[in-house]
C-alpha cells in the first residue's frame, strides 16, 4: 500500500510554514552547543565581596576582600576589584591580588582557560583579559593541564581566541618565577595524546 508523504499533501502556503519550522529546529539545534559560551558577554556581571563602594556620579564601584566576579563562565578572583561603566553600559574591571586569578570556558570545546598575574585588567566591550606582572596562563584540557604560556605580559582576545605574551609589560624588567627563573616569554606545549585504533 503506498503512503503519501504529508507534506506533499498539504497545500503551498503550509508547506512554506512546516519546512521554515523544520529549518528552524534544525538551525536551534545546530546553533546552540556552538555559541553557549558566547553568550558570556549577555550574562550579567555578579560580584561578591567584604566591603563595597558605589560612586554614582563617576560610575566607578570599588570591591575589597575575597573578591569573585562571574559572568557566565567567566571567573575572576581577586583581593580588590574597581568596575567602570561607560556610557554605552559596557564594563572595564581593574583587579589586584597576590596573585589575581581567572577562569573561562572555551567556546564548543571541552576546554577551559585559566590564569593568574598580580594585575589583571578585563573589558566586556572587546572581550579581552589583559594579565600584567608574573603572569601565567594554561589551557586546561577534560581537567587536565595542557599548554602553558608565562610572561610579564599577556594579552588574551577570548572573541579570537588569540594570545599574546611578552617578556615585558607594566614593569620595565622581567620577573624571575620559581617555574620560570629566567623571566623569559616561556611557552609549554604538550604533545597530542596518541589516538587508540
Amino acid at each position: 500500500m503506498r503512503q503519501d508523504n504529508p507534506l506533499q499533501q498539504a497545500g503551498p502556503k503550509r508547506q512554506g510554514i512546516i519546512r521554515a519550522m523544520v529549518f528552524g529546529i534544525i538551525l536551534s539545534l545546530l546553533s546552540t552547543p556552538l555559541w553557549a559560551e558566547r553568550a558570556d558577554r549577555l550574562k550579567p556581571m555578579t560580584i561578591e565581596a567584604d566591603h563595597f563602594v558605589h560612586d554614582e556620579a563617576r560610575r566607578i564601584s570599588r570591591f575589597q576582600g575575597k573578591v569573585i566576579l562571574n559572568k557566565g563562565t567567566l571567573q575572576i578572583r581577586a583581593d580588590e576589584l574597581e568596575v567602570i561603566e561607560d556610557q554605552a553600559g559596557y564594563q572595564s574591571a581593574t583587579a589586584l591580588g597576590k596573585p589575581v586569578h581567572f577562569k573561562q570556558k572555551r567556546e564548543a570545546v571541552n576546554e577551559m582557560i585559566e590564569g593568574n598575574a598580580l594585575k589583571l585588567f578585563y573589558s566586556t566591550r572587546e572581550e579581552t583579559l589583559r594579565l600584567e606582572q608574573s603572569a601565567e596562563m594554561r589551557r586546561v584540557v577534560e581537567g587536565k593541564p595542557a599548554d602553558l604560556m608565562q610572561g610579564e605580559l599577556i594579552v588574551y582576545d577570548s572573541r579570537k581566541e588569540r594570545y599574546e605574551v611578552s617578556r615585558s609589560g607594566a614593569s620595565p624588567s622581567a620577573i624571575p618565577q620559581a617555574t620560570n627563573p629566567s623571566g623569559r616569554v616561556r611557552v609549554v606545549i604538550q604533545p597530542k595524546p596518541e589516538s587508540k585504533p
